[in-house]
């Protein structure tokens, strides 16, 4: 099969999407905003059928991610996330996965609030990759 994104053959990886036909390289999914669920079945998702967050808030005009005190959109988005417990926490996905790659299931939880067990659940869901240390 080939690509989405890059047009290649020997795409192995399938859309869970309804009814979506589109295939994709691993590399090729993580860098054209794909979502893949480190957990259970393993599930991808293209852009338009990837899992959105719908924490019912938006980041006010000047709100920084609290890992690396950079600038976060203006809304939710694929590269802007909130913790969907306190609701307040923003962060980038990059720098939340570098986040949950140091810290293991065993110790990720939100920056902010601490709750572990209703923020993993979203990360994973979000397709944010969290190892068992």
């Amino acid at each position: 099969q080939s690509c989405f994104a890059c047009g290649e053959r020997g795409a192995t990886i399938d859309c869970q999407g309804k009814k979506c036909g589109c295939s994709f390289h691993l590399p090729c999914a993580a860098e054209n905003n794909c979502v893949t669920q480190f957990y259970k079945n393993h599930r991808s998702y293209c852009p338009e059928h990837r899992p959105k967050q719908t924490v019912p808030v938006s980041p006010d005009a000047d709100t920084i991610c609290i890992i690396c005190f950079e600038a976060v959109e203006e809304k939710l988005s694929f590269g802007t996330m909130v913790c969907p417990s306190c609701r307040g926490t923003w962060f980038h996905r990059g720098c939340i996965q570098g986040l949950a790659t140091s810290a293991g299931r065993e110790c990720f939880r939100c920056p902010q609030c601490s709750n572990k067990q209703k923020f993993l659940s979203e990360m994973l869901k979000m397709g944010i990759h969290v190892p068992f240390w």
